[in-house]
This record gives structure tokens, C-alpha cells and sequence, in this order.
């Protein structure tokens, strides 16, 4: 039988409402990852799974702490038990694809770990977490899915986490990946990965994460932006900027004029976009400005990438080998 370790931080997918016809007023992060592993007896036919409880919030309120203690929980199982076949983290679905992507850059073993959620509580008619777990399980032990990165399933698709994005309030199928589309699918025939191809190398594999992480904003772009909200960002000295920009990342007059006026050292800046899809390509002014355009990564997806870039001291060549060696 294969073994797999559940890995819980609570929720929509553990979330409670007072009835059953509830589907938004309710309290994410209240059944704890045995309850929801009961909930689904058919797992038994999968694998023997193990549930230890990271945290039980809102993924609204999730912080680096409980971050640092996946990664490191992750990185200890995998490296303990060579017979662990793969990992499963039941996540709410606001910052899931956070998570997911964060993982990927960190985690360095071919085994899948597995992100999933649901989109309506555990209490409500028709909830779909129980169907999303028992498939995110059936990708987790499928042979398929190894050497893929990390992976997140729901709404029966199967996403990888650089592309995916979670693009609607309501609906079960409010997870898509803009510009790729889904790896795969699962069905009644089981797990199905064709346009999965194996993962790139993982940039921080060995990265020890902090008690105390850096700090990273993100500006979003809009008509006649604040640009002195960047003056008082570089004064608070943060460590890292992304800039949402309209259009494919584009920065107004003003946030050009702010930062070319800064008279001290530049943190890193990534240029990301507000459209949800499409690539943000270098331009003239990046170089002179201290700016990299964030590829195919949304605002919260470059922020990670930053963090991560921060904590292991990369400079603006270091950041954009990264992004080259990637892309």
C-alpha cells in the first residue's frame, strides 16, 4: 500500500457554516485533516495516509511561520522515509497558488507534492472538497505525476504551480492556469498528465528560511497612482518592490519619475501585470531604473519569487540569472 502524508492548514476545505444551504457566511479552518480524511472513506483504497495539522486558518491569514514549518516539514518526510510515495496539503484557495509556487522553488525531490482546496464549506450540499481530496490523492500516488513539481487539483484538473491562478469568487471551477491551461485531468480512467512535462531545477533547494523574513510590497497600477507611496516604501527600506502595472507592466510617468529620483541603493524590482495573463517583457527603461520584468508571474507569484530571491542574498544580476535560467 502506498503511504502518503496529509499535510493540513485549514480552510474552505475545513470549513462550517450553521446549514447546509450556506454557501459564503462561514468559518474557514474548523474540521481538523482527520476529520476531512474520514469524511472520505475511499482514501483507504488509495494509500495509508498520515495527517499531522501545520495550521487550521483562512489561507487569508496565513503567515511566513507556517510556511517555514511546510517547507521544513516536507523537506524532513522526504528526506526520512524513502518509501513515502508523496505529500498532500489541503489549503484554502485564496493564497493556495502562494503556497504552490513557493514550494516549488524550495522543494527538491521528485516526489508530487499536491495542493488542494474547495471552493464551498464542508457543510455545504454538493461540497466539493471531499471529490477535490480523494483525486488530489489519486494524483499524489500516481506514478504519472513524479518529476512534475508541485501540482495543485481541483475542480478535477490538474495545474502546475507557476502557471496556475485563482480567478473567480464562486464556482467550484475557479482555479485556471492563463496562457498553458491545465497539465492534465482525472477521470473515471485515473490521473492524466500530457501536457506535463518534467519540472526545471529548483533554484533555492538547500535555502534555510528565517524566523524573520524580509519585506516585500507590492504597488498596484492605476490612473494618476500615488507615486509618493514608493518614496515611502524605499525610506521604510523594504527589501523587495513588485509593480502591478496596467498594460504589460508598464509604470506611469510619476512611479518612473519616483524611482529616478531616489538617491539611495534600489531593492530588488520586478514589473509584473494586472491583466491575469500574458508575459511582461524588458523595455528601455528597466535597466536604467533597476527594474526586471516578472515574465509570466502574476504580482503575488514575483512577490514569492522575491522573498525567496531576498533571503538568499541575490543581487540584480543574481535575480536575473534566475529569471534566464527558467525561462
Amino acid at each position: 500500500m502506498n503511504r502518503l502524508l496529509l499535510l493540513a492548514t485549514g480552510g474552505t476545505i475545513a470549513g462550517c457554516a450553521d446549514n447546509n444551504a450556506t454557501l459564503n457566511d462561514y468559518t474557514a479552518g474548523v474540521l481538523g485533516g482527520d476529520a476531512l480524511l474520514a469524511a472520505v472513506p475511499q482514501l483507504q483504497d488509495l494509500a495509508t495516509i498520515s495527517v499531522e495539522q501545520v495550521a487550521n486558518v483562512d489561507s487569508a491569514d496565513l503567515l511566513f511561520e507556517h510556511w517555514r514549518a511546510l517547507v521544513g516539514r516536507i523537506r524532513d518526510a522526504f528526506r526520512s522515509d524513502p518509501e513515502l510515495v508523496g505529500v498532500v496539503i489541503t489549503h484554502g484557495t485564496n493564497t493556495m497558488e502562494e503556497t504552490a509556487w513557493l514550494l516549488q522553488l524550495l522543494i527538491d525531490d521528485p516526489r508530487p507534492v499536491v495542493l488542494v482546496g474547495a471552493m464551498r464549506p464542508a457543510t455545504a450540499l454538493s461540497a466539493d472538497g471531499p471529490l477535490n481530496l480523494f483525486q488530489a490523492v489519486q494524483v499524489a500516488v500516481s506514478p504519472e505525476a513524479r518529476g512534475k513539481g508541485v501540482l495543485v487539483v481541483m475542480d478535477g484538473q490538474i495545474h502546475g504551480a507557476r502557471a496556475v491562478t485563482k480567478v473567480a469568487t464562486q464556482g467550484v471551477g475557479a482555479f485556471v492556469s492563463p496562457g498553458s491551461g491545465p497539465l492534465g485531468w482525472l477521470d473515471d480512467a485515473g490521473v492524466h498528465l500530457p501536457m506535463a512535462s518534467p519540472a526545471s531545477a529548483v533554484p533555492f533547494p538547500d535555502l534555510a528560511l528565517p524566523e524573520q523574513w524580509p519585506q516585500v510590497a507590492i504597488v498596484y497600477g492605476c490612473v494618476e497612482p500615488n507615486a509618493q507611496m514608493i518614496t515611502l516604501l524605499l525610506e521604510a527600506g523594504i527589501d523587495g518592490l513588485v509593480f502591478t502595472g496596467t498594460g504589460a507592466g508598464q509604470l506611469s510617468v510619476g512611479e518612473r519619475s519616483a524611482l529616478e529620483a531616489w538617491p539611495g541603493a534600489r531593492p530588488l524590482l520586478l514589473r509584473a501585470n494586472r491583466c491575469g495573463s500574458g508575459p511582461v517583457h524588458s523595455n528601455a527603461d528597466d535597466q536604467r531604473l533597476g527594474l526586471l520584468p516578472a515574465g509570466s508571474l502574476n504580482p503575488q507569484k514575483a512577490r514569492v519569487l522575491l522573498l525567496l530571491a531576498s533571503i538568499a542574498r541575490l543581487d540584480h544580476a543574481g535575480l536575473a540569472a534566475l529569471f534566464s535560467a527558467s525561462a
